[in-house]
């Protein structure tokens, strides 16, 4: 009986509810879904126990999640618009400058001549774990060297790469 008298109450006021909160929020698809959501809070609270004011107490919901809704607004408006500009800012963009691809192709340049002065096995050894994504097991079968000596290649080659880097 009460989920009728509640839907019935509700359906009577919605419109001036949806008024109320339009004022209240300044945007129409927030209001409607404030109101909406005034309904399902309602609802479930009147299935307990019927409030002495049901209307008033329609009225009181829709104000508190209009002023939830605002708070929640103004927070977002804080954290995300007004430092938009910093983030930007901040953000890398599209092509390294021109002192990040120096520095880059220099350490490449450094790269290359160490991987060159490290012995062939060993260099290839570390090329096929780095570059190349392969297992020590199969660097190991490879190279025809038993796991342990493929995982010594590989750590002795990167320590050298690492030392002239």
């Amino acid at each position: 009986m009460s989920d009728r008298l509640a839907a019935a109450l509700y359906r009577a006021h919605q419109q001036d509810l949806l008024t109320y909160a339009r004022r209240l929020v300044n945007d129409s698809s927030t209001a409607q879904d404030i109101t909406q959501d005034a309904w399902l809070r309602f609802s479930d609270a009147v299935r307990d126990t019927w409030p002495d004011n049901p209307v008033a107490y329609l009225y009181r919901i829709v104000r508190n999640l209009a002023l939830d809704s605002q708070r929640r607004t103004r927070l977002e408006t804080d954290l995300f618009v007004d430092n938009a500009e910093d983030i930007a800012s901040r953000q890398p963009g599209p092509w390294p400058s021109v002192e990040e691809a120096v520095i880059t192709r220099d350490e490449l340049n450094r790269l290359e001549q160490a991987l060159a002065e490290l012995p062939a096995r060993t260099r290839l050894a570390v090329e096929m774990h780095r570059i190349g994504g392969y297992k020590l097991r199969e660097i190991a079968a490879h190279l025809d060297v038993s796991l342990s000596m493929a995982q010594y290649l590989v750590k002795e080659g990167i320590k050298h790469c690492q030392k002239r880097l």
